[in-house]
């Protein structure tokens, strides 16, 4: 369990310094469509591995197709949302 600790905790860091940086310095944030997709197959898979600690072979059934699936989801979100 404190795997889970960690990578939680080394993710908050990573977003933080992120979110610092970009606030700062100033810049421009052009990625809306892509963090929600992020967000959506963060939460996905995120719902699978609080159930278990260990995942079985189905999983791969769900995980798998989730990267072409963010990819034409990205394509709509951007054409449908005009995030640029």
């Amino acid at each position: 369990m404190q795997i889970y600790h960690k990578v939680f905790l080394n993710n908050i860091l990573g977003f933080c310094v992120l979110v610092s940086v970009i606030y700062f310095r100033g810049f421009t944030w052009h990625f809306s469509a892509e963090i929600v997709v992020v967000v959506f197959v963060c939460i996905i898979m995120g719902l699978l591995a609080s159930l278990k600690s260990k995942f079985p072979d189905w999983t791969l059934l769900i995980a798998f197709p989730l990267y072409p699936l963010s990819m034409i989801v990205v394509y709509f979100v951007n054409d449908a949302f005009q995030f640029s």
